[in-house]
């Protein structure tokens, strides 16, 4: 049952006895979602401790990325954790800035907190390492995590002008209205944070990053290396070093020999350095809002399974 749903523009609603599912499904005005026994709530925080009050026992969280503190979805799950509730989210700042925290709330408070659509569109990577890889012990990790950036690439390469590239990028609702976050590297070193701090057991933040964006690049030094057949992409790396977790995100040229040659448009791959498993390669072609959509779904019956199966601690 959905008993409370919040927008940006429309507010935020708690109904008790659960909004009517096939309202939802359908393509209409989300002020018809809401009848007249729904409470409107004054904002976020209202939203979370009514919501439990009327029963609801896990939050979505969806809201817009800022990379620079992860605020105010960090403020919303943290809230939500205290509150009993369990979380999913989508949205990469807060796992970045404070995946140490929210993990030591969820157990304290014995809910659960997930993540699997903050990296690679939803893959199921993060639930591969909880399952399947728990004693390979992962060592580092190489991957092309920033759509944006590789299909911008891609199109320069083939002849588009970077003013070109980036048009046809947010025609096709790859790229924001300002490509900044994605073209000065800052999403991928959110999503580096976020894997070097989950597979390699880190305590980064964003900031200790070694950041170098694709925003420099000269054109003719873009196609001369695709030409050559080793074309530059904008790579996120992590490793240990001596015991130190060190990670950064750089354009590099892309051997042929290389798995990540593979990249192009706005396919996203990772490579795995593993103790037990050796290299562990995972491809996701030509992703689309679909995926992370599975991912949060994922997620969502992970939990519902986790729950019914595992017994509470």
């Amino acid at each position: 049952m959905i008993c409370g749903i919040g927008t940006r523009h429309h507010g935020f609603y708690i109904h008790p006895e659960g909004f009517d599912i096939h309202l939802l499904t359908r393509e209409q005005s989300p002020q018809n979602w809401f009848s007249a026994r729904a409470l409107c709530v004054r904002d976020a925080e209202a939203f979370i401790y009514t919501g439990r009050k009327a029963g609801a026992t896990l939050l979505i969280e969806l809201t817009t990325l800022n990379p620079h503190d992860g605020q105010p979805a960090l403020m919303h799950i943290r809230s939500a954790l205290q509150a009993g509730l369990d979380v999913v989210t989508a949205n990469k700042g807060p796992v970045a800035y404070a995946h140490s925290e929210l993990r030591a709330l969820a157990r304290r408070y014995d809910v659960q907190f997930r993540f699997e659509s903050t990296v690679l569109d939803g893959l199921p990577l993060f639930n591969l390492v909880q399952f399947t890889l728990q004693t390979a012990d992962i060592c580092g990790f190489r991957a092309l995590l920033n759509s944006t950036s590789t299909f911008f690439l891609s199109l320069v390469e083939q002849g588009q002008t970077p003013d070109q590239a980036i048009r046809q990028a947010q025609q096709l609702g790859i790229a924001e209205s300002d490509p900044a976050y994605d073209l000065d590297g800052w999403d991928a070193v959110m999503k580096t944070t976020i894997l070097a701090n989950t597979l390699l057991e880190g305590q980064l933040t964003p900031y200790r990053v070694r950041r170098m964006g694709i925003r420099q690049l000269a054109v003719g030094d873009i196609r001369a290396a695709a030409r050559d057949g080793a074309p530059i992409r904008l790579v996120s790396q992590a490793s240990r070093r001596d015991g130190t977790v060190v990670a950064e995100v750089v354009p590099q040229r892309i051997a042929a020999d290389d798995i990540l040659h593979a990249g192009k448009g706005t396919t996203s791959i990772i490579t795995l350095e593993t103790e037990a498993m050796g290299t562990i390669s995972l491809i996701e072609h030509e992703p689309t809002v679909l995926q992370t959509a599975y991912g949060v779904l994922n997620d969502l019956i992970t939990i519902v399974q986790q729950r019914r199966y595992i017994p509470s601690s």
